[in-house]
């Protein structure tokens, strides 16, 4: 992740760019630290080596997050954690080619496999997948945490992560912790460097030697052999990775980090060129879809060159622009702008193309080049409280004001239409978008909805499941998703094609417009910094290209007479007239796709449930009815509206949903077509109930090795598919049930699930009788008896004594039906006579 072969430069020149801190927990330390949240999760998961392919060990992870948190801040660290929030369309190319070599690859190599070479744990660690529910079970420990201590925040970042925690590392004066380079890139005032999760080094003291004790009233003494006799030992007392050492009172934890300042310096360019110099050797938003055949970094680079050696042609190239090397040359081509640099960078590093490509092209890279470059940008703090005290001026965000905060115009799509139309302000939508937005800030939205208001596009968690049959997140989660999109809608309103079109046109203004005022270069320099007469000026390249596209956006919103509205001025009721579109990213086959789906009214949503009375349109959103009311539509969307479901504790409602849900749906699934392959979909009652049992609810160590006669279980296609399909399932409906702001009801219990177990109850390995709190599964299977599949029948074999003796019948003479068996040549014999 991030800039393309910087990681490999990095470790490279490790002598020469990083910086090495020791914190013990001795010492009174207070250093704070933000951690890119899903760079923890994959690090954790991976370096515990927890069993990923029976679902997930999720009450083993929840345990584990917490000891790595609780030993950060034993020794000094104050803990921020930030979580992505929605994805930005430009990074689209990106995550479909991630989603495919982690997922859709690994999957249809797994089911390629032969079945004994598939189960060795060199395979299995070859290609680990995250398990889907991961994500859940670790907000649910961090949140179990966070009341604890002192030293733990949550932050949900308002679009991508990268730059929010740079930014936040900035104004508390700290580190950033993660596994991607951009944040070596990424700087803002007062941010102290990137520290990379593989270079994190635990450490406990070495054990005093003993020294001999002569006891006046002893026969003997203790006596140590010279220590060059001695073997060498391995010295156990560093351990990298983020487990730390067990029953360790006393703890220091070595770390590495890099400065974007040291980078610079190493490289030969200024430190405000870093975001250029990422965006032209290649990173998450300069990636081209697998579709274009001409890539950009393979236009740039000789196929032979390593990655070390492209980042060192780009910042030569880089430094041959800003600073030539006569001061005639300089004085002839002196840049100008931030586009006359950019511009004259790719062309140097397309020299050797230059006979080969027409201008449209070379402008076209240019236009990439300057997106990828502004997705760096970091607003400078204008405040002048810095620290813990400086975040959460408003509640809005904790870093921005709310007319710059990106979240806000993500839940307003309704505020934006109706504010041209009406004065009025209308409170309930006021108010349902206020709760989404404390919801998000909670850790109560999922980043996913996110997504579905930010680009119109949805992305299903994907996990192993057979390459050779409807993915799940078609079969399984779309008809919920459905519901989820529909409701969001309702509420805040979802971006629609009108305003996919401006956006459009407003990129193609930007382009014209860069071209028409390229040679005004006076008018582009906004910034130039110096630090006293004598120093030699600096520029800050990228704040002439943030400046240029504010006034772009300034010009637009002047021609349109169309900027945010106040909240004053708002209203609910005036939707678009053409229907939204959401974009599902699942996978097809071997590959992801995707698949346009529309968004259907409210009105004809809530008739398909016979809830006719919730269709008025003068009706408040779902969001602001009784919780009561939300309860009731949440379960008629998941066909379970019966009074057991709301007598259940509140710890099983999520599980047992999810597990009528796939058994109804895979039931439906048959009868609508009646084939033998969807017939085998179909759940049995021992499978459902193993699931259920499966959770700390039906016994309290679930996950000890000591409970399974074969640990691990055996791996078979059918439980595989069988977890893919639940695991959907709770996932969706956790989504739906935020959505609905009906956590409390139907809280996220990932965190109390163990697919080993689920697995070891499958097969026969497990030893432990579960025991199922009391109606749960009389509620799982009620109105449900006949969407289960029957239990195979098992054939007994007959004893000996058991088996009929066949009877010989007396031999006739003349008779060939009864004659004994004959060789090839009696039976010519026959033939002859």
């Amino acid at each position: 992740m991030g800039v393309h072969g910087l990681t490999t430069y990095l470790r490279e020149k490790k002598r020469l760019l990083s910086a090495t801190t020791v914190l013990s927990s001795s010492a009174k330390n207070s250093v704070p630290v933000v951690v890119d949240g899903w760079s923890f999760i994959y690090d954790l998961y991976q370096s515990s080596n927890l069993p990923w392919v029976y679902g997930g060990e999720y009450v083993e992870f929840v345990r584990l997050v917490k000891n790595v948190v609780e030993s950060w801040i034993k020794v000094g660290l104050q803990v921020y954690f930030v979580f992505d929030g929605a994805c930005p369309d430009l990074k689209f190319p990106t995550v479909v080619s991630r989603l495919n070599q982690s997922h859709v690859q690994p999957a249809q190599l797994f089911f390629r496999t032969s079945t004994s070479s598939r189960s060795t744990g060199r395979f299995l660690n070859e290609t680990r997948i995250l398990p889907p529910l991961a994500y859940s079970a670790c907000i649910y420990a961090l949140e179990t945490l966070r009341p604890t201590t002192d030293g733990l925040e949550l932050h949900f970042a308002d679009e991508e992560g990268d730059p929010y925690a740079v930014e936040l590392a900035g104004r508390l004066g700290g580190y950033v912790i993660g596994n991607d380079s951009d944040f070596v890139i990424l700087n803002s005032d007062g941010y102290r460097g990137y520290i990379p999760l593989d270079e994190m080094v635990w450490q406990t003291p070495l054990q005093e030697d003993i020294e001999p004790v002569n006891n006046d009233d002893a026969d003997f003494q203790t006596v140590r052999k010279p220590k060059a006799k001695r073997k060498a030992v391995h010295n156990p007392q560093n351990l990298g990775g983020l487990l730390p050492p067990e029953n360790t009172e006393e703890l220091s934890l070595s770390f590495i980090s890099y400065s974007p300042e040291t980078l610079a310096k190493q490289l030969n360019i200024p430190a405000s060129l870093l975001p250029l110099f990422g965006a032209l050797v290649g990173n998450d938003f300069s990636k081209e879809s697998e579709s274009n055949s001409r890539k950009i970094q393979a236009l740039f680079f000789e196929r032979q060159l390593t990655l070390t050696q492209r980042i060192d042609k780009v910042a030569s190239t880089m430094h041959s622009v800003v600073s030539p090397g006569t001061p005639r040359r300089k004085a002839r081509h002196q840049v100008g702008s931030v586009m006359d640099l950019i511009d004259r960078t790719v062309n140097a590093l397309l020299s050797r193309l230059a006979t080969t490509m027409g201008s449209g092209e070379i402008e076209a890279i240019v236009d990439k080049i300057v997106n990828a470059t502004l997705q760096y940008a970091i607003p400078k703090y204008g405040g002048d409280v810095t620290g813990r005290e400086g975040l959460w001026a408003t509640s809005v965000c904790a870093l921005h004001d709310p007319e710059a905060c990106s979240i806000l115009p993500m839940i307003s799509h309704n505020v934006m239409l109706q504010a041209e139309k009406s004065d009025q302000a209308d409170p309930n939508l006021l108010e349902a978008r206020e709760k989404y937005l404390d919801a998000y800030r909670s850790g109560l939205l999922s980043p996913k909805s996110m997504d579905i208001l930010n680009t119109g596009s949805s992305w299903a968690r994907l996990f192993l499941e057979h390459p050779d049959v409807e993915t799940v997140g078609r079969s399984i989660g779309r008809p919920i998703r459905e519901w989820i999109y529909t409701i969001l809608d309702d509420t805040v309103g979802l971006p629609t094609a009108e305003i996919a079109a401006d956006s459009t046109t407003g990129d193609k203004a930007v382009k014209g417009t860069n071209v028409d005022e390229e040679s005004d270069d006076d008018e582009l320099i906004d910034v130039v910094e110096s630090d006293d007469e004598d120093s030699p000026v600096r520029t800050d390249f990228l704040a002439p290209l943030k400046g240029e596209l504010h006034r772009l956006h300034a010009e637009d919103s002047s021609e349109d007479e169309a900027t945010e509205p106040p909240a004053s001025i708002i209203s609910h009721r005036s939707l678009p007239t053409s229907p939204p579109v959401v974009t599902d990213y699942l996978r097809r086959g071997t590959r992801i796709a995707s698949e346009t789906v529309d968004v259907k009214p409210l009105s004809m949503m809530l008739s398909s449930i016979s809830l006719f009375d919730y269709a008025d349109e003068n009706a408040p959103p779902l969001v602001l009815r009784s919780k009561e009311d939300r309860f009731t539509i949440f379960l008629r969307i998941l066909q379970s509206d019966i009074s057991s479901v709301r007598q259940l504790p509140s710890e099983t409602v999520l599980a047992v949903l999810a597990v009528r849900w796939v058994v109804n749906i895979l039931h439906l699934r048959w009868q609508e077509t009646g084939s033998k392959e969807r017939e085998k979909e179909r759940w049995r009652k021992n499978e459902a109930r193993s699931f259920l049992s499966s959770f700390t609810w039906a016994s309290s160590d679930i996950t000890g090795a000591h409970h399974l006669k074969s640990d691990p279980p055996p791996i078979e296609d059918r439980n595989i598919q069988l977890t893919a399909q639940v695991l959907m399932a709770m996932d969706t409906i956790e989504q739906l049930a935020q959505t609905l702001l009906l956590t409390e009801r139907a809280p996220s219990n990932a965190h109390q699930l163990s697919g080993k177990a689920f697995h070891g109850l499958l097969t026969g390995a497990a030893t432990f009788t579960p025991s199922l709190p009391n109606g749960v599964w009389d509620t799982t299977e009620m109105g449900l008896s006949d969407a289960f599949q029957p239990e195979p029948t098992k054939k007994t074999k007959k004893s000996k004594a058991d088996k009929a003796v066949p009877v010989v019948p007396s031999k006739v003479k003349g008779s060939k039906a009864n004659a004994p068996s004959q060789g090839l040549f009696a039976l010519l014999g026959d033939i002859d006579a």
